[in-house]
């Protein structure tokens, strides 16, 4: 709703050249920060002495720095600045200075981006008193009666008292040379400019940077305030973060995207040994396997006495374009080899789609982890399967989801290649004789599809006969696991 920022300077007292370096950077972001915000601007810098400097307009940002003088001088340690969005529910008419932020109380000056829900409530409660009827207005003296200086002490302050959205920076006038920022799930990005020894802080990461063309080693360093953090970072170098959710937030239970294949059943049953509180989600999305697939997942979920979420998705029907949902046939090339290097049967967007869906279930019936079957094998062919494809998901969760929720995916067998599933399944008696790999929906396994060629292989390696049944020669099938150990058939859990 608003873009905010500012500077931190680190190092002796400025020269002048440094100081204009520092200043011309600064206006670049403010009016970069012009689209998140164009009702207002304005700006507050701190000197070493605790001084405060504050220009405030009620015109646009890019039109305000025009018109700003020089912020930044040889005392300057720190700025914040603020380029209103203004709510509707918080629209003013006739605005004064005290109406433009950032906030200023008798010490603590705040910018602001994000809703105070409650700040009406605050004021009569605690009997504080604002400058403002804007929702931000009611920081500054909120801080000044409860927060004790310290990060946690902060921390206390947003996550016992603060309803609503918001990215911080905050100043004290009592502690010049450093700031606080804090984001529950409003954007916030810092650039160091080792350069110019300054670190810049804005709310979106193309604000800090005039030209991402640049060779690496004429860019910041660029950094996001992780979502629910709150940060203490001081020009004598120390650095400190702490996490606003609340104790207790985050439990161990986990829906699993499981398949009834090798990987999810393996990610499953490790994760039950590791102590969590396990359900399983299937899709149902008409695919070839279907039947069989429902059929293990149904036998995996009462061997391990777990719960089972199953999602029809008739609107796959309109996606086809796979193989799998009907169009074209399997590949079975190389006895399959060829199906398990290649993305042949890529079903379009289909782990995305399932994270989605499974993203929505977690949050609904307070699961705080979803996790997949995603392989280091398969991601040599299928993107969705690559690491980097859950990380940089991670990264978008806390704006997926509801205000103070928290689901997180995870890739217990991510890491992994087939065989080493394998054994991880083995070693944790998952129950690998249940599940179904294969794209068909025979009664046995074809044995000459990717993932057949891939399973067969990999019991291989680990010197066990694979458990289930393929639909080829018994002569192959003799001569291929010779030498192979019986697969033995785990316990219930409990038994």
């Amino acid at each position: 709703m608003c873009t905010i920022g500012g500077v931190l300077i680190f190092g002796d007292r400025l020269d002048e050249d440094r100081a204009k370096r520092i200043e011309e950077v600064l206006r670049m972001v403010i009016i970069k920060g012009e689209e998140r915000g164009r009702d207002s601007f304005g700006i507050v810098s701190l000197s070493r002495d605790g001084e405060l400097n504050v220009f405030k307009s009620k015109e646009r940002p890019s039109v305000a720095v025009s018109k700003m003088p020089r912020m930044i001088t040889e005392d300057t340690v720190a700025a914040i600045f603020n380029n209103r969005a203004e709510p509707t529910t918080e629209y003013v008419k006739v605005k004064n200075e005290d109406d433009i932020q950032p906030m200023i109380g008798e010490r603590i000056v705040v910018a602001h981006n994000g809703t105070i829900a409650n700040d009406k409530d605050l004021e009569s409660k605690f009997g504080l008193i604002r400058r403002s009827k804007i929702d931000t207005a009611i920081l500054p003296p909120l801080l000044e009666k409860f927060w004790d200086g310290s990060l946690n002490g902060f921390r206390d302050v947003l996550v016992n008292y603060v309803v609503g959205s918001y990215a911080l920076a905050i100043m004290d006038t009592r502690r010049p040379g450093r700031v606080w920022l804090a984001t529950n799930f409003k954007p916030l990005y810092m650039a160091w400019y080792g350069d110019l020894k300054t670190l810049f802080f804005a709310s979106l990461d193309d604000y800090l940077i005039d030209d991402w063309n640049k060779p690496i080693w004429g860019m910041p360093v660029i950094r996001r305030v992780e979502p629910y953090t709150a940060m203490e970072i001081g020009i004598d170098g120390t650095w400190s973060t702490v996490s606003l959710r609340k104790e207790g937030q985050v439990k161990r239970r986990v829906l699993v995207i499981a398949s009834g294949g090798l990987d999810s059943t393996t990610a499953a049953t490790y994760l039950l040994k590791q102590g969590y509180d396990v359900a399983l989600l299937h899709f149902n999305y008409g695919h070839r396997a279907e039947t069989q697939e429902d059929r293990a997942i149904k036998r995996i979920a009462e061997f391990h006495n777990v719960p089972l979420f199953e999602v029809n998705m008739d609107f796959f029907k309109i996606v086809r374009h796979s193989p799998l949902l009907g169009d074209g046939e399997i590949n079975r090339v190389d006895e399959g080899r060829e199906g398990a290097e290649f993305a042949h049967e890529w079903v379009p967007a289909r782990n995305f789609v399932f994270i989605a869906l499974a993203t929505a279930i977690a949050e609904a019936y307070g699961y705080d982890y979803i996790a997949t079957g995603i392989n280091l094998e398969e991601s040599g062919a299928y993107p969705d399967n690559e690491m980097e494809f859950i990380r940089l998901l991670n990264r978008v969760m806390p704006y997926a989801v509801g205000p103070n929720k928290h689901v997180e995916l995870i890739m217990p067998v991510g890491h992994l290649v087939k065989h080493e599933i394998v054994r991880l399944g083995l070693e944790v008696d998952a129950p690998l004789h249940l599940t179904w790999s294969c794209y068909d929906n025979g009664e046995k396994h074809c044995g000459r599809c990717g993932p057949c060629y891939m399973r067969r292989l990999a019991f291989k390696i680990n010197g066990v006969k694979d458990p289930v049944e393929y639909e080829l020669p018994k002569e192959i099938e003799e001569e291929f696991w010779m030498g192979a150990r019986p697969y033995e058939v785990p316990k219930r859990p409990g038994q």
